[in-house]
């Protein structure tokens, strides 16, 4: 409008020559017949510059009347009266400037302009929401309004109360517009919901209003005291302000009972403290990011300590059969190694029973004999020590293998069922185990398996008994045999000595087996304990990170939480409309 609205004195204030709307400098004039002139000199000046002279004068006088009428411009027709997008429109008072951004109305399907409400309401400081209907709100139009608010901009309501002038034709409907008709109970009624829906917090008093009546008493010069409503609304603005002239007494009366003052209040309340009204705005925006943040983690943060809490069995679980697997290894190659020790020696002594008959007598070639036949043994029972080792190896390296993928199968289950669960109520993102690098393949258990293999051939010998066995059986038996040979030929028959010398020769290699049977778990441990330590160190510790790493998003959100509520809790504490460094 063309009047800048003082709070108390809304009728001192004028304004400057605008353009016509076309920016034409011509008028329409009535054809001006040609005057036939005997002179040519005066051809010109009659013919051309006098009807020049007639059209410039009477477009300043039509300027002159309607230099003040460039008001109701904006102001809807009847035809088509919704906005249909946002309308930016600059407001100067008191030397500064602000905005005033109209958007088309929520009420009904404005899906197709959300974006834009919700653009424009980002921005503001202040929203009026104005009820023209004088109905009740829908709630669903408050949740509307609570959904472009999240940011805490508060909202001024007010009823837009209609009205022609023949409603104020008698005295008593002049009184108070807070009287007219429903004018209280729309107020209430919209006041009512969106206090149920938006808080207290965040709503404002509301205040009943007549706007074409307030717009209509603004609309004077007060210079000339004539409209300065555009032309163009002659029919329609024009006849409604004369029509209200009929029944009040000035502009003022006009000004007065529209309540348009208490909108000018409400404007006017903010001038002093705007800038500190818009840090505060801008302060609450921030904590309410923060306060929504904070409590979408703190339920993300419950979601995910649920899933560790899930899937911590399933890592026992697998601890347990790396462990148990372990456990069997250790078991089945110590039972081997004694099958197979067992089965030497008793081989041995078959093979020596047969030396010793055969070449009775000799006791040289009997020990070389023995010892041969131990060599030979020696290196058959080296070959069968390491088949087992590695049967056995790989038997415990395929159940750890079992146990890995099963364990991610489980996690991966269990993170589905969680997400499968939970995904209609939370819309934050779970963590995902399959984003995650689990720093464990399955080609690192051939790499133990080497690792392993380095402890074969020791392992897989005889043992520290071994390198001395094969001596001690030649020694021991020849030594016997002497002997008893030596004893024996004059008292026995040869059988008999025979006999004899094979049963001290059994007993000595009974006395090595004894010897290698106690030194057996030694050497088992010694073949076992690398094996152990590797298993610890390479699939155990995997198992361990894998579920440290898992775990540790609960670490980061939870120091998340805490910075974020230390933020809000400085923010909240600033003094008014300051800002300070966190």
């Amino acid at each position: 409008m063309s009047d800048l609205v003082e709070l108390d004195s809304p009728f001192e204030q004028t304004t400057g020559i605008a353009p016509l709307e076309n920016g034409d400098d011509s008028v329409s004039l009535q054809h001006l017949s040609i005057i036939k002139v005997t002179v040519p000199d005066l051809n010109r000046l009659v013919n051309r510059q006098l009807p020049a002279l007639v059209q410039k004068i009477t477009l300043f006088e039509s300027l002159k009347l309607n230099v003040h009428r460039i008001d109701g411009l904006i102001i809807g027709t009847g035809k088509a009266d919704f906005t249909q997008g946002n309308t930016v429109y600059s407001l100067n008072y008191k030397d500064k400037t602000f905005q005033l951004i109209d958007v088309p109305g929520i009420e009904g399907d404005e899906s197709k302009y959300e974006e834009m409400v919700r653009k424009a309401v980002a921005k503001a400081h202040l929203v009026f929401y104005v009820n023209g209907t004088n109905k009740k709100p829908e709630q669903g139009t408050a949740k509307k309004i609570r959904g472009y608010l999240r940011h805490g901009t508060q909202v001024c309501p007010l009823v837009n109360i209609r009205g022609n002038a023949d409603f104020y034709e008698f005295e008593e409907d002049r009184v108070s517009l807070q009287n007219h008709r429903s004018s209280a109970s729309a107020l209430e009624q919209t006041v009512g919901v969106l206090h149920d829906v938006l808080g207290k917090d965040v709503l404002l008093p509301g205040h009943c209003v007549q706007g074409l009546l307030g717009f209509s008493s603004l609309a004077f010069h007060l210079g000339t005291g004539k409209t300065t409503i555009h032309p163009s609304r002659d029919n329609d603005l024009v006849f409604q302000q004369r029509n209200y002239l009929k029944y009040f007494s000035s502009p003022q009366e006009m000004y007065e009972f529209s309540e348009i003052k208490q909108v000018a209040r409400i404007l006017h309340n903010k001038l002093d403290t705007f800038h500190e009204d818009i840090i505060e705005s801008n302060k609450t925006k921030i904590s309410e990011l923060l306060s929504g943040n904070i409590a979408e983690l703190e339920q993300t943060l419950i979601d995910y300590q649920e899933f560790i809490k899930l899937i911590k069995p399933e890592f026992d679980a697998c601890r347990e059969s790396i462990k148990q697997a372990r456990l069997s290894f250790q078991r089945l190659v110590e039972s081997g190694r004694k099958n197979l020790w067992n089965n030497f020696f008793t081989s041995l002594c078959e093979e020596s029973d047969d030396i010793v008959a055969k070449h009775f007598g000799d006791s040289d070639r009997i020990s070389s004999a023995i010892e041969r036949a131990y060599k030979s043994k020696q290196k058959e029972l080296c070959s069968q020590l390491e088949d087992n080792f590695n049967k056995n190896l790989n038997t415990m390296l395929e159940s750890i293998e079992t146990a890995m993928k099963r364990l991610i199968e489980d996690v991966q289950r269990l993170e589905f069922q969680q997400r499968f669960v939970t995904e209609g109520f939370s819309k934050g993102e779970f963590f995902r185990s399959t984003k995650v690098d689990m720093g464990f393949g399955m080609k690192d258990f051939g790499k133990m398996a080497l690792g392993i293999g380095s402890y074969i051939v020791t392992g897989a010998g005889i043992g520290s008994t071994i390198p001395v066995i094969g001596t001690l059986i030649g020694a021991a038996v020849g030594a016997v045999v002497g002997i008893l040979m030596t004893l024996l030929s004059v008292f026995s028959s040869r059988e008999k000595r025979i006999r004899k010398a094979q049963a001290k020769v059994q007993e000595s290699i009974d006395d090595v087996r004894r010897k290698v049977m106690n030194e057996l778990k030694n050497d088992v441990q010694s073949v076992i304990e690398p094996v152990r330590k590797i298993v610890e160190s390479k699939a155990m510790t995997q198992v361990d990170d894998l579920y440290n790493n898992m775990a540790k998003p609960i670490d980061i959100m939870q120091q998340q939480i805490s910075l974020m509520k230390n933020m809000k809790n400085i923010l909240e504490n600033m003094p008014y409309g300051t800002v300070q460094a966190i």
